[in-house]
């Protein structure tokens, strides 16, 4: 439900199920922005989540619909006012002139809507931060939809929204787990100032819901939980069954650096777990924790030849970070330039560059194939480490600069971002 919600790694690997609509040009923006206006309501229906899909995605531009998609909220149809809540929502800070308008859908009867316009809101961040009050009332909504949406809402809308923590904290008991769930990530947005969470908290990796104890795990580590109740509790966690909460745990203890020393024999331990995956992020942390790269090296090569395209991107990401200690992984990472994953080749490019300067040249082609991608976070991604090589990544300027133009605003923003850097602005 939440935009962010557990992603510690995007590996834009284009796997994930299809949009109903991929991209728009203004002539498909203006059709659909006409459907919306047709007597048959599933016509309208069917334009609503089009718009929706395009704005999440942030293809198509609709900023100068706003006073369109403003009168849908207003259907009769509530599959279209709660489509068209969400895509200004997804929309952003561009369309806050509609956030009185979502946050009178909090009062709609249809759930579907109240739970929807609650979610959009929270796209408005700090913006929305008027209709705070009205989020934190939607969590006692008999509608476990609607409790979990104003969970994610408030989350999103971050510091300005900090009245909601000790509301956040009830909800911890909730009986449903995506209602959890989403109250212990939006716990996480507020960093520190969720700190008192801790002891509510710690309980909940034992919670029944696999995806609410890796979760609780993630929080802990973001809002700088007391070492001493939180350490341990996760140390003995790292004997979850789930390999995912496993993983979960062990690069939340990352997040304690030093602190977490005490969790260091298990983690060592974790090296050898039956998934690799666990294994790449009980590496990662010990680095975090303690510096040895001499002990986790092996692991992280290993991963990535691990045949999960995750693994692989994991162990790039993580050999990335640690820089040029980890040199020793540099032939490793060269040949992820060959991978058949553009998203794997993107990272590897990204982390050799990071822990050989030497092999800049042999990156950067694989960063500007990359620009080329369908996938936009790709594109983003490939784009931005452009930038970050600098001005020796010149022979960049001609593929980053029609994306300055992009589809998606994200990209055309990282694109002029990087444009900037190579330049040495």
């Amino acid at each position: 439900m939440n935009r962010a919600v557990c992603a510690v790694l995007v590996l834009g690997l284009a796997a994930a199920a299809p949009a109903r609509v991929k991209r728009a040009d203004d002539a498909d923006v203006k059709e659909l922005l006409a459907n919306l206006k047709k007597p048959d309501p599933d016509d309208r229906r069917k334009a609503a989540e089009a718009i929706c899909d395009l704005c999440k995605n942030g293809d198509g531009d609709f900023s100068g619909a706003i006073p369109m998609l403003l009168d849908a909220l207003k259907d009769k149809d509530a599959i279209v006012r709660g489509e068209i809540a969400e895509s200004l929502g997804f929309i952003g800070p561009d369309a806050k002139v509609a956030i009185p308008a979502v946050r009178t859908l909090l009062k709609d009867p249809i759930p579907e809507v109240r739970s929807k316009a609650a979610f959009a809101l929270g796209g408005f961040g700090e913006d929305a931060k008027a209709a705070v009050p009205d989020l934190i009332g939607l969590f006692k909504d008999k509608d476990e939809g609607v409790r979990a949406s104003a969970a994610a809402g408030v989350g999103e809308i971050g510091a300005a929204a900090k009245a909601a923590v000790p509301g956040l904290i009830g909800l911890l008991k909730d009986v449903d787990p995506e209602v959890r769930l989403n109250a212990v990530a939006s716990l996480g947005s507020f960093g520190a100032e969720a700190k008192a969470a801790d002891k509510s908290l710690i309980p909940l990796l034992k919670d029944k819901d696999e995806g609410v104890r890796g979760q609780v795990a993630e929080t802990l580590g973001k809002i700088g939980a007391d070492p001493k109740l939180a350490v341990p509790a996760l140390t003995s966690t790292l004997a979850d069954k789930h390999a995912g909460v496993r993983g979960d745990v062990a690069h939340a203890l990352g997040k304690f650096k030093d602190t977490a020393k005490s969790a260091v024999p298990a983690l060592t331990k974790m090296l050898k777990d039956a998934d690799h995956g666990v294994r790449v992020h009980a590496a990662e942390a010990i680095h975090d924790i303690s510096g040895d790269t001499k002990l986790v090296l092996p692991v992280l090569i290993e991963g990535l030849k691990h045949e999960d395209p995750f693994v692989r991107g994991d162990a790039a990401h993580t050999l990335g970070e640690i820089g040029p200690l980890a040199k020793a992984a540099a032939p490793a990472l060269k040949a992820l330039l060959e991978d058949e994953n553009a998203g794997i080749r993107v990272h590897a490019a990204e982390a050799l560059v990071k822990v050989d300067k030497g092999a800049v040249k042999e990156a950067i082609p694989v960063l500007i194939e990359g620009l080329k991608n369908e996938d936009k976070t790709l594109r983003s991604e490939a784009a931005e480490a452009l930038g970050e090589i600098g001005p020796d990544a010149k022979e960049a300027i001609p593929a980053l600069t029609p994306l300055t133009k992009d589809k998606n605003k994200d990209v055309r923003k990282t694109a002029a971002d990087a444009i900037r850097k190579v330049h040495g602005k």
